[in-house]
């Protein structure tokens, strides 16, 4: 591998990072905005802070990976790339609020990095895969992801054993490396 296509697996890398931090900083400005976000709920277990959260967070990789696409070869990886910086940044925050010893926090830290680099990796298929990205293509594309993510943190929140959940995971992200394996772009 080249320098240059190692720097700029580092860059995407790091960019992901900085979106994670992106995300969170949206987030925070719109409960400052709306107190009454961080404590609504649609259900017991589904708050509205949680689909605003999941949906700044799929955003924001979404369009920055649309953005990478539009003069990047080989986007799956560097799809791959963003979803595991972005995952990375935020399972650091997560250690920074609690025990990083706990083996069960500890799966619950794989199921973030799994989540993260599966839906970023759908958004890398997608624009592997189209050319040239149309805007209900592109909705129906975020709109997956943003269910997988929901589906995700649901399980979290409904205990669903993690063995199970980043079994499944790990299972969906297997499928992707095989269709992006061949990947053109």
């Amino acid at each position: 591998m080249g320098l240059h296509i190692f720097m700029n697996k580092i860059f995407i890398f790091l960019l992901g990072i900085a979106a994670a931090f992106g995300a969170l900083i949206l987030q925070t400005i719109f409960t400052i905005i709306f107190p009454a976000l961080e404590n609504s709920a649609l259900s017991e277990k589904i708050g509205t802070f949680m689909l605003l959260a999941i949906f700044i967070e799929e955003l924001i990789k979404l369009g920055l990976l649309w953005k990478i696409s539009k003069s990047a070869k080989n986007i799956f990886w560097y799809s791959i790339t963003l979803g595991s910086g972005f995952a990375v940044a935020e399972i650091f925050l997560n250690i920074l609020n609690n025990s990083p010893l706990d083996s069960e926090l500890f799966l619950s830290y794989f199921g973030l990095f799994l989540i993260h680099v599966f839906t970023s990796s759908i958004y890398g298929l997608y624009f592997t895969k189209r050319e040239p990205s149309s805007i209900l293509g592109i909705l129906a594309i975020f709109c997956l992801g943003y269910f997988f993510h929901f589906l995700f943190n649901f399980f979290v929140f409904i205990s669903i054993n993690s063995l199970i959940l980043n079994g499944g995971l790990s299972i969906l992200i297997f499928s992707a490396f095989f269709l992006g394996k061949n990947s053109k772009k």
